[in-house]
């Protein structure tokens, strides 16, 4: 389903009563709600046709119902501001350097509070992946049941609510601007944890490492070893990435892993409002994005859960924050945290 978003002081924005007001300065009511209804359908209609805020002259008129007047206000600009809607030709930051053939107008600054054709098509495709059980078997597979991550695991489907959000499978599109591929490339499988520390980021961005695929004999050792969870290596270690056989104090296998600390509420009482019961996710839930920096506990079975202290009520130390997004940036509600970054290298990742 197609939708648009407004801002609460829509109605307030004085560009209304400026673009309504006759010669004398009077303010007629009526002619701002048809400037505001007009505007209300041609956001509407632009996200409908996916056109990137792009409207043909006839679509344009059609939602001005008809009305020459209305739609020659709202290409007005007032207040030192563009107008609501650009001629082509007309001259802002929000319209790039290049127009589309074909149209005639297009909603000023749409894609900052709009997601583009490009992006909800990705959005889509995501959240597909993370439906198709088919693909999320494979990964996990391949990937032993563990986190590309930190390698803690074997990660449990049935986890739900754990505190220890190391134990909980989720998956993760490593490039958050690329869908996963038919033979799971660019998906991972990933731990609470992690997933949630790293975000609408990269790897990179997020100061992580994806490690190796394992082999079938590493898979096999880890299986047989039951649970164990384990920290993030350093960026650093990305050429020597470390194994399940090396030393960590972090490594604590589990008698009952099913049943180890799962809970419906959090370690401060609240309900969890995160559900992974079933092992995958709903689609507003997709790679489980955070856009703040919240604390992360680095001590043994810490929690590490967003938005929550860590076990034993210690704050830990912080995790890294979300990278500052520029004032220009897109907005941050359709998960996007940078321009595009070129060519996507292509097949699966190894």
């Amino acid at each position: 389903m197609t939708y648009w978003l407004g801002s609460d002081d829509h109605a307030a924005d004085p560009v209304w009563k400026v673009l309504a007001a006759d010669k004398a300065g009077r303010v007629d009511r009526d002619r701002v709600d048809r400037l505001q209804a007009a505007w209300s359908r041609l956001m509407a209609t632009a996200a409908h046709l996916r056109s990137d805020g792009y409207l043909t002259a006839f679509d344009a008129l059609a939602q001005c119902w008809g009305r020459q007047a209305v739609l020659d206000a709202l290409c007005t600009p007032v207040l030192d501001r563009p107008p609501i809607l650009h001629h082509q030709g007309d001259e802002c930051s929000c319209l790039g350097d290049s127009w589309i053939d074909g149209y005639a107008y297009r909603l000023h600054a749409f894609l900052k509070r709009n997601p583009s054709r490009a992006e909800t098509d990705r959005n889509r495709a995501q959240r597909a992946d993370l439906r198709d059980a088919r693909l999320k078997a494979l990964v996990v597979e391949r990937d032993g049941g563990c986190c590309r991550y930190c390698r803690s695991g074997p990660l449990l489907a049935k986890a739900g609510r754990a505190r220890e959000r190391r134990k909980v499978l989720q998956f993760d599109h490593v490039d958050p601007d690329r869908p996963a591929t038919p033979d799971g490339g660019n998906l991972v499988t990933a731990c609470a944890r992690c997933n949630e520390h790293k975000g609408h980021r990269t790897p990179v961005e997020a100061d992580m490492v994806v490690l190796p695929v394992p082999t079938a004999a590493e898979a096999a050792a880890w299986a047989a070893r039951g649970l164990a969870l384990l920290d993030l290596p350093p960026a650093a270690s990305a050429d020597q990435p470390r194994t399940t056989d090396e030393p960590t104090t972090n490594q604590r296998p589990s008698s009952d892993p099913t049943t180890d600390a799962i809970s419906d509420t959090t370690s401060d009482g609240d309900v969890d409002p995160i559900d992974n019961g079933t092992g995958s996710l709903r689609p507003d839930q997709a790679d489980q994005r955070s856009e703040t920096a919240t604390p992360w506990s680095g001590k043994g079975a810490g929690s590490g859960r967003v938005g929550h202290r860590a076990a034993g009520g210690g704050a830990g130390p912080p995790r890294p924050p979300q990278p500052t997004r520029p004032p220009g940036a897109p907005d941050i509600y359709h998960r996007r945290s940078r321009a595009p970054s070129g060519p996507v290298h292509p097949g699966p990742l190894p």
